[in-house]
């Protein structure tokens, strides 16, 4: 059981979708029956419903409920505008005929569309004129719906839309007229164009539209007698114009005083309702030519309408033409621009959103990470990117097989990434059968691709295994001379080295018997050495310190007496320091001090011989050191030999050794 128990309806649904129950385009159950089925309120079910709509798995759509809404598992495409304009040649011209054949691509495939009505015994005659005027009305009224307002008077009704717009171009145009066309569109625009021998020019946009600078510029630099714009939603991307590129492409036309035809047969076709523009509801100058419709798959169900504006000469070509529609016609199209009506336009809207759903569902499941849908907002096509395409070959035998549900791209636009696109017609029957045609085809090309570069992915690892075996012998030649080279020079050189080592194993226990006896002697004759500097030194300075103490010299420095007496530890540091400080009249008043020259031989000679017993102590020491320490002491013992008597002297006064000086002392002041 959920926690809260509007989650209840999340789980329902979602348990729905798993079990293959729900899927995307169908209809949600309304919400007072999910309220008896689950036995919840009716506010619970609405916040249920509430949160499926933002999490983007449900779409509300107006007078008509709640549908399952697709969720793509892969990113949208992006449709690039064009960065220059592109002339129509005679090969794109074969193209644009080549498209005639997937008419039936570009209209509805409902057969319960525009039904005409029930015959009578009469004969239908054909109307005259612009057509009836309840008619004429009723187109008015469905007009102002998307912001396009005009009287009846100015309405004339046709039975082709391609009609009316080849009777328009005959009329403003001459042969070899410069005509500017804003791609990708219905290609059967493009097909009148060149069969009437007009000069086209062809402008691509993209997401957000042209690049209005590029289009400014070919206006500039040609002699453009007429533009064409595809309106909302228009074949195939089913994209929405912006209010702001319609207001600046109405300045640009106000600016330079030429016609323009708005193809608007999808405006109806929105996925969501919401008010819309288009260039003819923002044309205050009365410059631009309306033509819209509704186009079925029978022959005898599509009706067309057109507003020429402040081109008078229009209407007279009308006329002559006689392309009204009968009776029956009239009536179908009056019934199906009702809203109340079973095959009403706005009911059938509602449906093609939901084929779309239904569509994009299917060709991912089939076709996978291999396409992707260019993000469309209304209109009765996908506009679906190939990253992973069928051979030319075999594309020929899918738009065969399937001509009425798919449009080649390179068919419609000329920019160099035209083939990697396709439209397909999202009211086609056969949706499924289409899309496992295309992933076979797909397979096998990444098959027979993969097949063709085998043998040169064969040769290129035998060169890259040749390489290696080139390079391999190659080190191995120079590995072997290099081997040569150093035989040849270590022979000369094998005689002395077994010379050396043989002289190093026999004179190695010698040797090393030799270093323990020099430096048993070392230590002794150093440490006599020492012994007898330290004597030297500190009976000079007890002689300097007789004689300042007979001449009455005060002693104001301690820095003096530090330089030349050393104390052997921290006690006797510290005696010392108590020592100097006692007030100096009492140094000074201190009697005489006779020295007495055998007490001074005594210490001298008890002091010489204490060195000589720590002398002896060091050399049994030095027996028991290993191999190493040997070779310190011998080096120690080098260096000191090297060095003058001051030197070796000053170093024995840095020894802690004893210093007679301090009995003095003690005698003195003590």
């Amino acid at each position: 059981m959920a926690d809260f128990l509007y989650k209840g309806v999340v789980d329902w649904f979602l348990k729905q979708v798993a079990e293959g129950e729900l899927a995307a385009g169908h209809k949600m159950p309304s919400l007072r029956s999910l309220s008896k089925q689950l036995k919840l309120s009716l506010n619970t079910v609405i916040h249920g419903y509430d949160i499926l709509t933002e999490e983007g798995w449900i779409e509300s759509r107006p007078k008509s409920g709640y549908f399952v809404c697709h969720r793509s598992t892969s990113k949208n495409a992006h449709v690039l505008a064009g960065d220059r304009v592109k002339r129509l040649t005679d090969e794109n011209a074969k193209l644009i005929w080549s498209a005639l054949s997937h008419r039936a691509a570009l209209v509805d495939q409902s057969d319960a569309f525009l039904l005409p009505g029930p015959r009578t015994a009469e004969a239908e005659l054909p109307v005259p004129g612009k057509g009836h005027l309840a008619v004429r009305e009723a187109v008015a009224d469905h007009l102002k719906r998307l912001g396009i307002k005009t009287r009846s008077g100015n309405v004339w009704l046709a039975r082709s839309a391609v009609s009316i717009f080849n009777q328009v171009v005959q009329s403003l145009t001459k042969t070899g007229d410069q005509i500017l066309v804003i791609t990708p569109c219905d290609p059967r625009l493009l097909g009148g164009l060149q069969s009437l021998h007009r000069d086209v020019l062809c402008l691509q946009a993209g997401d957000r539209g042209v690049d209005l600078d590029e289009a400014v510029r070919c206006i500039r630099d040609n002699d453009i007698r007429l533009i064409v714009f595809p309106s909302q939603f228009a074949f195939p991307a089913g994209q929405e114009i912006s209010n702001l590129s319609l207001r600046r492409w109405l300045t640009i036309i106000n600016e330079i005083n030429i016609p323009a035809v708005e193809w608007d047969l999808a405006s109806h076709l929105g996925y969501k309702a919401s008010p819309l523009m288009s260039y003819k509801s923002l044309d205050t100058e009365d410059r631009v030519i309306y033509i819209g419709g509704v186009e079925s798959k029978g022959s005898d169900r599509n009706a067309a309408w057109c507003i020429p504006s402040r081109y008078t000469i229009l209407e007279g070509a009308f006329l002559s033409a006689d392309f009204a529609l009968n009776d029956s016609q009239q009536q179908a199209l009056s019934d199906a621009l009702l809203g109340t009506q079973k095959h009403s336009l706005s009911k059938r809207s509602r449906q093609i959103w939901s084929l779309s759903e239904k569509a994009k569902a299917i060709l991912e499941s089939k076709l996978g990470d291999s396409i992707r849908f260019a993000y469309s907002k209304g209109g009765m096509a996908l506009w679906m990117q190939m990253e992973k395409k069928p051979s030319e070959s075999d594309m020929a035998i899918v738009a065969a097989k399937h001509r009425h549900a798919i449009v080649p791209g390179n068919l419609m636009a000329f920019e160099a990434d035209a083939s990697d696109w396709l439209a397909i017609n999202v009211t086609y029957p056969q949706m499924e059968e289409l899309a496992v045609m295309l992933a076979a085809f797909i397979k096998a090309n990444d098959q027979s691709l993969l097949a063709d570069a085998e043998p040169e992915l064969e040769s290129a690892f035998e060169e890259a295994e040749l390489d290696i075996a080139e390079e391999q012998e190659q080190s191995a030649a120079e590995s072997d001379s290099d081997a040569d080279e150093t035989s040849i020079l270590s022979e000369g050189d094998i005689s002395e080295d077994n010379i050396s080592e043989s002289r190093v194993a026999e004179d190695g226990s010698s040797e090393a018997d030799a270093f323990e006896a020099d430096a048993l002697e070392s230590d002794v004759f150093e440490t006599d050495t020492l012994e007898t500097s330290s004597i030297e030194d500190d009976t000079a300075g007890v002689e300097r310190a007789e004689d300042d103490i007979a001449e009455g010299q005060s002693v104001d420095n301690e820095s003096d007496v530090e330089d030349t007496l050393e104390p052997e530890d921290a006690d006797e540091a510290l005696f010392f320091e108590e020592t100097i400080e006692e007030p100096l009249g009492a140094s000074l008043e201190a009697p005489e001090v006779d020295v007495e020259e055998g007490s001074l031989a005594s210490e001298e000679s008890g002091s010489f011989e204490q060195g000589v017993e720590k002398g002896s102590e060091k050399s049994s020491e030095t027996d028991s050191l290993d191999v190493s320490e040997e070779d310190t002491e011998r080096a120690e013992q080098t260096d000191e030999e090297g060095m003058t008597d001051t030197e070796k002297s000053r170093d024995a006064a840095k020894e802690p050794l004893y210093n007679p000086m301090l009995d003095l002392i003690n005698h003195d002041f003590g």
